[in-house]
């Protein structure tokens, strides 16, 4: 299955609170490096505008991880695996975060290295080490702010957000759906790292978001929920691919690649098609075939629809600033003072480079599409408004409270650290598309 960032924290968590530990010292210094390298770069990109008391916290907390880090040869162990994979994800998606996101992630990593310390300072002699100990205390400073301004529900998001397995080899099972739609969302994320991402690769995406929208409304009834946002998405989407339509990209189509955009797309409809009870295109009345434990699955990959949304929205806005797409002047919106070879054009039918407001239309029905989107994922997550706390399972652990005190000496800031050996209103009754478009 997929897993997210908070899920490898919280794994993290339980193995180093166990007891008995079977932990080993190098294990321990081995995760607080990695956690260090991601609260290191979560700091750099900045928790507040300005410098500010977390912002400070923040960058000790760091530097104390990081300095802890040092303190044995790395040796490897299920705790360094965990801190090292999240540490990855949090590295991998510092270009999508915002205050709020980079804010959430470090209260997270500030838990889970203040576990790994005192799980280290019980393997130790007392007095060896201070350098966890400077962990726990740093890690304590970064829980006040937390009970003193707790992370938001947008900001926790981050955290949930999956990431996929490795693509599994010709002729495995199929991967379950929700590992399918964070796969998609993962695709998108390449294409546009890489600068690559067509035309037909957008049309696919959304074909897929379209129906995955009207299978979580044919399934909305036995999940408990309300069929009425899900449809009003897939019409958003349904209007986004129509659209497109008026654009062309010139490129060719290409070989399939199974982990690109396309084929992405295509195993998302085909694992909601083969793991699901009932059609997209069947009527309300017959919705009841989808079991309760299937309708609930299509919930959850429909809630990972808000990140192909925002993958989508940032590819038509890089289309209008790079000017890669193309279509029949005719076609394009008007324009107040249109030039005189843009009159031409429209007047022979000619088609032109589109760029800037000649997108807007398309900018306008993804955005549409977003927020018909991101509605009833927010409202399962029991965030109506954007800056309410979510009953998320970390909020609990920063609401405002009375704190046992940390039970570790306040330690001076080292000015050395010690070495050894150091190294994611098309009508029900009509007739779905069942894969997303070629081109």
């Amino acid at each position: 299955m997929a897993t997210s960032v908070q899920q490898l924290l919280d794994d993290l968590t339980a193995r180093s609170s166990a007891a008995p530990s079977t932990a080993t010292i190098e294990d321990i210094t081995g995760a607080l490096a990695h956690l260090g390298r991601a609260l290191t770069g979560l700091a750099a990109d900045g928790l507040t505008p300005a410098a500010s008391s977390r912002q400070r916290t923040a960058t000790g907390l760091a530097e104390a991880c990081t300095a802890a880090g040092r303190l044995w040869p790395p040796g490897g162990g299920p705790l360094t695996d965990l801190a090292g994979a999240a540490a990855d994800l949090v590295g991998r998606d510092r270009d999508v975060m915002g205050r709020a996101h980079r804010w959430a992630a470090t209260v997270e990593l500030a838990a889970a290295a203040d576990h790994c310390a005192r799980l280290g300072r019980r393997l130790l002699p007392p007095g060896a080490a201070p350098e966890l100990a400077f962990v726990r205390s740093s890690a304590a400073d970064v829980e006040h702010d937390a009970q003193a301004n707790p992370p938001t529900a947008d900001g926790y998001a981050v955290l949930d957000r999956l990431v996929p397995l490795p693509i599994p080899s010709p002729g495995a099972a199929q991967v379950p759906a929700l590992d399918a739609a964070v796969a998609l969302v993962a695709a998108l994320n390449r294409a546009q790292r890489a600068g690559d991402l067509t035309l037909r690769d957008f049309r696919a995406a959304v074909a897929a978001a379209e129906i995955t929208s009207r299978y979580a409304a044919a399934t909305a009834g036995p999940a408990g929920e309300d069929a009425g946002p899900r449809v009003l998405a897939g019409l958003a989407w349904q209007l986004v691919g129509r659209s497109s339509m008026v654009f062309h990209d010139g490129r060719q189509r290409q070989p399939g690649d199974r982990r690109g955009v396309v084929a992405s797309s295509q195993a998302l409809v085909g694992a909601l098609r083969d793991q699901v009870g009932v059609h997209a295109d069947t009527p309300g009345p017959d919705e009841g075939r989808a079991s309760p434990s299937q309708a609930a699955a299509v919930q959850q990959v429909a809630d990972q629809l808000p990140a192909l949304a925002d993958r989508l929205a940032a590819a038509v806005d890089r289309w209008s600033c790079t000017g890669r797409l193309y279509a029949n002047a005719r076609d394009l919106p008007p324009m107040e003072d249109m030039p005189a070879d843009r009159v031409r054009a429209v007047m022979a039918g000619r088609h032109v480079q589109a760029h800037g407001a000649d997108l807007d239309r398309l900018r306008l029905t993804v955005g549409r599409a977003a927020v018909l989107t991101t509605r009833p994922a927010s409202a399962r997550a029991g965030a109506d408004a954007p800056n309410r706390r979510a009953d998320h399972p970390a909020a609990a652990r920063h609401a405002p409270r009375s704190r046992a005190p940390v039970v570790t000496e306040r330690m001076p800031r080292p000015t050395a650290t010690r070495y050894h050996n150091l190294s994611t209103i098309r009508h029900a009754r009509q007739a779905p598309r069942e894969v997303p478009p070629s081109r």
